[in-house]
């Protein structure tokens, strides 16, 4: 479920996809201000990374993988969580009760275009 990660490593990480992104040139005001966004958190990050003695919030974890385009998954594993080792875990002592259904459309086309709405479990 958690692997301890060097808050070295994490740095490093950080800074490897802060990296990535200088590469590509922003092409539009809005590219702009997501490197501008990018560049501020990984500062903040990195500056704050080896004070802090706790685990990452939810927040920063959605927040480097909406910066980094990462998933929720590798954004999680960034820190030393594995998602699916804790939706086990979860299903285990709660039988499913905390999973929400999502809901899903099927593109339905005979008679016409329609959405098919149907459920399942993450």
């Amino acid at each position: 479920m958690y692997n301890s990660v060097p808050r070295e490593q994490i740095a490093e990480a950080l800074i490897h996809l802060r990296g990535l992104f200088r590469e590509i040139p922003p092409f539009n005001e809005k590219d702009y201000r997501a490197h501008e966004r990018r560049e501020i958190l990984t500062k903040n990050l990195l500056s704050n990374l080896f004070r802090t003695k706790e685990h990452p919030t939810l927040h920063v974890v959605l927040e480097v993988a909406d910066a980094f385009s990462l998933t929720l998954d590798g954004a999680h594993r960034l820190f030393g969580y594995e998602l699916e080792q804790i939706r086990e875990y979860d299903l285990l002592l709660n039988a499913g009760r905390t999973h929400d259904p999502e809901m899903c459309f099927e593109l339905g086309l005979a008679g016409g275009a329609h959405l098919n709405p149907f459920y399942f479990l993450c």
